[in-house]
């Protein structure tokens, strides 16, 4: 997936602020307050410790970064709204809007930029 993501930046010559680092979610490889954008798309279910991801995620986004998280059926580790909301309020960050439904979601959430 990563080699797809950079191939794709590599054909947008405008993209120049795109950084893809590859480590396991939950281990504290990321570094603090460098990221603006974070995207989970069909993992949040397959990763063992969510909670330590969420937390570590929330802690690489600058504040006023946004988490956006995507959750499809089929998928079989699916996450449900309900659960997507509250790990990611548990990590400490603010609702900011949802797309789509039940079936296909993308929730969005801001990490504060006054705790």
């Amino acid at each position: 997936m990563l080699d797809q993501v950079a191939k794709r930046v590599r054909e947008q010559p405008n993209l120049t602020n795109v950084r893809m680092i590859r480590a396991g979610a939950g281990e504290g490889k990321l570094e603090h307050h460098a990221f603006d954008r974070a995207w989970l798309v069909t993992v949040l279910g397959e990763i063992p410790d969510r909670e330590a991801a969420l937390r570590e995620v929330y802690e690489a986004l600058k504040p006023g970064g946004v988490l956006s998280i995507t959750e499809v059926i089929p998928d079989p580790h699916y996450q449900s709204q309900s659960t997507v909301r509250r790990l990611a309020e548990g990590a400490g960050f603010r609702f900011d809007h949802l797309y789509g439904n039940w079936l296909a979601f993308t929730m969005n959430f801001v990490r504060p930029t006054n705790p």
